[in-house]
């Protein structure tokens, strides 16, 4: 797989969460290790909560603490966007 395309996989869930700002995600995460990391984690936690409300018995526990985990991952993605906004324009 190239390089490229490698770095954009992480991103490609974040982008479609936050539509409003995905060409922001898309631009930073060419350059910035601390997004493109929260991007992969938050796709990774989508696509094991996704696996685990496939699972038979539903594991009620497990399911809500991945969804805890996604819910705050996408806090913490966009605190960190804002974050990085703000000191943009406060140069």
């Amino acid at each position: 797989m190239n390089t490229l395309k490698r770095r954009s996989m992480p991103i490609t869930a974040a982008m479609a969460r936050f539509v409003d700002v995905a060409e922001i995600i898309k631009s930073r995460a060419k350059v910035d290790d601390h997004l493109r990391d929260l991007c992969e984690d938050y796709r990774l936690a989508r696509q094991l909560l996704s696996r685990e409300k496939k699972k038979r018995p539903r594991q009620a526990i497990r399911i809500a603490e991945y969804s805890s985990l996604v819910d705050d991952l996408e806090d913490e993605i966009m605190r960190y966007l804002v974050d990085v906004e703000h000191k943009k324009t406060a140069r």
